[in-house]
This record gives structure tokens, C-alpha cells and sequence, in this order.
């Protein structure tokens, strides 16, 4: 089972689903997980949640997983769509 950097109550408290979202990560991901709160210096009233995640393929297999995870998130987390973003670190 992956690592993951647990999220903190302030994320926890702005996207309920979070812990929901990070589940459905685990099992797609099987590296380490950390989740960040990133904004926008020009906009810092705009805030979104990034899921760091490590993953393990070739570049297509890591694409197939993206696209499964994106697939997933809009199904299971519509309202998460906007506010959670992935960035994939390959690890060999």
C-alpha cells in the first residue's frame, strides 16, 4: 500500500470528499501520495487541492492510469472536478 501524507483538518473541512478521493488514489497509485493546497499569487482567494502522486509503468500505462483516475474523480467526486488536481511523479 502506497505512503500517504495525510491531509490536515483545513483541507479535510473544505473538501469533505477528500478522504474519498485519496482512497480511490491508493488504489490506482502505487507510490507515495501527498496532498498540497495550492493558489494562485495573483488570485490568492483561489485556492485548489493538488494530489502528488508517484506512479510506476511506461508512459502509456501512467497515461491509462490518468485517464482512469480523471475518469473516476468526475464520476464518484463530480464536485471535486475543479478543486482537485493530480500531478504524476514516474518513478522506475
Amino acid at each position: 500500500m502506497p505512503a500517504v501524507v495525510e491531509h490536515d483538518e483545513l483541507q479535510a473541512s473544505t473538501y469533505p470528499e477528500l478522504t474519498g478521493i485519496l482512497r480511490m488514489s491508493r488504489e490506482l497509485f502505487r507510490g507515495t501520495i501527498s496532498v498540497e493546497t495550492m493558489s494562485d499569487p495573483d488570485v490568492p482567494s483561489e485556492s485548489w487541492t493538488v494530489l502528488n502522486v508517484e506512479s510506476v509503468g511506461t508512459p502509456n500505462e501512467i497515461i491509462k492510469t490518468q485517464c482512469e483516475w480523471h475518469e473516476r474523480l468526475a464520476r464518484q467526486f463530480p464536485d471535486a472536478v475543479s478543486a482537485v488536481k493530480l500531478s504524476i511523479c514516474p518513478i522506475a
